[in-house]
């Protein structure tokens, strides 16, 4: 039986470069020996949270990942544009950092222009793709996904920029979300959609039960590639000044780098538990997890000097130098 396979793709803000550069890398090998099968003819699932879900759709399109590599390197300072220090303190406890008009019409066209110049809705993805998001007004968990199942009446009429964008706002760096659609499957509205990265900020495990509870994909049949976007130490030590709302908040909202950095750790425990358990049972699936180690000397979720693109860019560059030969030997057995 050929393998399920998912790629998943962590949130991370900027740092989504790390793993559109992977993905952009592994593209050229791929094409090297089939030069007119896109990235997502690879996958039968894909899953990405926050920064990963504009990456997720944009391979779900078949847009080059060379190209989703260019969108974050020249448009990091419109959509994190600089403030003051001061300035920016005080936006922040009236509002968040960030509007969100930019990104949205960053989206839209760049997903038009894969859809002949047409805002695509999530049912024109060429695969099947699964969005981690919360829904502020009813207080629950939503999870967006193509109409890969007989009881996903409703998201498949979303336009994918919208979908994305519920996905990638970041409470205190941008505002909730909300939006209304009428097209040809119908009509309604989103309101105040946040970041899916709070509850998925690593969506591996939101694939793996998707393909075997609503697929009924056998565990041993899938094949799972989970690109993070780089894991910094959130130290929090004894002698500095007491956490007060400035040291959580501002000028970097620490809580939210802290909630979604650990979600992602839980996770990648999650999944290699789940591993172990079913290879004991001669049941386990394949997986591989490719995640930078910052250290200390992190890049923030909002940077967008130059030289920050190039570090970026350069680890993903270095990471998918080390692992890809992993992840071709997944995707050609």
């Amino acid at each position: 039986m050929a393998k399920f396979k998912i790629l998943s793709i962590d949130g991370g803000g900027i740092r989504g470069l790390i793993p559109a550069k992977v993905l952009a890398e592994l593209e050229v090998q791929l094409q090297s020996n089939n030069p007119d099968k896109k990235l997502c003819e690879y996958f039968d699932l894909i899953c990405g949270t926050s920064t990963g879900v504009i990456l997720a759709v944009g391979i779900a399109l078949g847009i080059p990942a060379k190209d989703l590599v260019k969108f974050y390197k020249d448009n990091a300072k419109t959509i994190f544009p600089r403030w003051y220090f001061m300035t920016r303190q005080a936006k922040a406890l009236v509002s968040p950092i960030y509007s969100n008009k930019e990104l949205r019409k960053l989206l839209k066209t760049i997903y038009s222009s894969a859809n002949n110049g047409q805002p695509p809705l999530l049912n024109d993805l060429k695969t099947k793709i699964c969005i981690p998001t919360f829904n502020g007004t009813t207080g629950f968990i939503n999870v967006l996904k193509t109409k890969h199942h007989k009881d996903y009446t409703h998201d498949y009429k979303l336009p994918a920029h919208e979908a994305a964008l519920s996905s990638a706002s970041a409470p205190v760096y941008f505002p909730p979300h909300s939006f209304s659609y009428d097209n040809e499957f119908g009509s309604g509205s989103n309101v105040n959609m946040i970041d899916g990265g709070i509850f998925a900020n690593n969506p591996s495990l939101i694939g793996l039960l998707e393909a075997t509870e609503k697929l009924n994909i056998p565990f041993k049949d899938i094949e799972l590639i989970s690109l993070g976007t780089g894991r910094g130490k959130q130290v929090i030590k004894e002698h500095w000044l007491p956490k007060n709302f400035w040291y959580w908040f501002l000028p970097k909202p620490r809580l939210l780098d802290i909630t979604l950095d650990s979600q992602a750790q839980i996770t990648e425990q999650y999944m290699l538990f789940i591993n172990r358990i079913l290879e004991r049972q001669n049941q386990g699936f394949q997986y591989e997890r490719i995640q930078y180690e910052f250290g200390d000397d992190i890049i923030e979720l909002n940077a967008s000097k130059i030289s920050d693109m190039d570090r970026l860019e350069a680890i993903g560059g270095e990471l998918a130098k080390n692992n890809i030969h992993k992840i071709i030997n997944l995707l050609n057995p």
